[in-house]
């Protein structure tokens, strides 16, 4: 199974907010990080927050950050959410017109590969996936 490039942006944003910690971050600190163009952070940035994965501020003290604790943030939902076709093959989407379709006997270990793929992500929390901040240049406050 192959994760859309749409679906890495959103991980990467959410490894970095996960790395912030508490702290509020920008989009145009997203673009520094990783070198994406902007208008792709914002498009990703837009879906995590309808999916209240992120919240976003506005104004002068605005900025990002995470809706919830890193750690109950499932990975497995942020592909879910970002995610728009789970159709391994084309007879699992709902037009198909496969001609075996109804004998064909791939589509239920392929169901069962795309459960279990999701299930092994559900095992895992944006806590979980997160960096050391200074890999980002992020200072945090002394100890």
């Amino acid at each position: 199974m192959r994760l859309n490039d749409t679906t890495d942006v959103a991980m990467r944003i959410m490894i970095y907010a996960a790395s912030n910690g508490a702290r509020r971050f920008t989009i145009d600190q997203i673009v520094a990080a990783y070198a994406l163009p902007r208008s792709t952070v914002m498009k990703v940035v837009n879906a995590l927050t309808q999916g209240k994965f992120l919240v976003a501020q506005r104004g002068r003290a605005g900025g990002l950050h995470l809706a919830q604790q890193a750690a109950a943030i499932k990975v497995g939902d942020v592909v879910r959410h970002m995610e728009t076709d789970f159709s391994l093959v084309a007879c699992m989407r709902p037009s198909s017109d496969c001609a075996i379709s109804q004998f064909c006997k791939l589509k239920s270990p392929l169901t069962e590969a795309r459960a279990a793929f999701l299930a092994v992500l559900d095992e895992y929390s944006i806590a979980d996936i997160m960096l050391d901040p200074v890999l980002f240049g992020i200072r945090t406050p002394a100890a």
